[in-house]
């Protein structure tokens, strides 16, 4: 597939992003929440998490916690649910490191400050707070999210929640261990 690519004049202050698909649509967050991006690799699931949790993987000795955006966004799939050009964000949320899934990585890009406008007002719901502003390019519209405030609308327990219970899995098998 052949990417289009469209000038943009960048006049004045510029904000670096990274765009990725969700769906049909596409989505952006600051170059600053993010980490690296990966190809999806072995993810371990974790019992008893919300939907969107698909699990935990080890990034160089560190447990990160991994989600679906689209199911934590509640973005209907036409298709399947991972594709060869799917990806894991790792980004930095508050004080912990999480991986977001999502059906492919567009670009990083800089977009001007001045042609993101804040969202309609006549749109409502609880991912309405993650949703910082509307891209306006030539060619499209990009939807910007705050990861940060995607994963506090779903409620900061969560990754307590999945540390909790990694630890008590983990405190389980040594006391096998050590009775055997």
């Amino acid at each position: 597939m052949v990417r289009k690519r469209v000038k943009v004049e960048l006049t004045g202050d510029v904000e670096q992003i990274v765009s990725f698909r969700l769906g049909q649509e596409t989505f952006a967050t600051m170059v600053s929440q993010v980490r690296e991006i990966r190809k999806v690799e072995d993810i371990t699931r974790v019992p008893k998490m919300p939907h969107y949790i698909e699990g935990v993987m080890n990034l160089r000795g560190q447990i990160t916690t991994v989600i679906d955006l689209k199911k934590r966004l509640n973005i209907a799939t036409g298709g399947p649910s991972r594709t060869a050009q799917s990806r894991i964000i790792v980004a930095e949320v508050g004080d912990n490191q999480i991986g977001i899934i999502v059906d492919a990585v567009e670009d990083v890009m800089r977009v001007p400050k001045d042609s993101i406008s804040p969202p309609p007002k006549t749109l409502a719901g609880m991912e309405l707070a993650a949703l910082t502003g509307i891209s306006k390019l030539p060619d499209k519209l990009i939807m910007m999210l705050d990861l940060e405030k995607v994963m506090n609308g779903a409620g900061t327990a969560w990754l307590g929640q999945a540390g909790t219970h990694l630890g008590e899995v983990a405190e389980q098998a040594e006391d096998r261990e050590v009775s055997t």
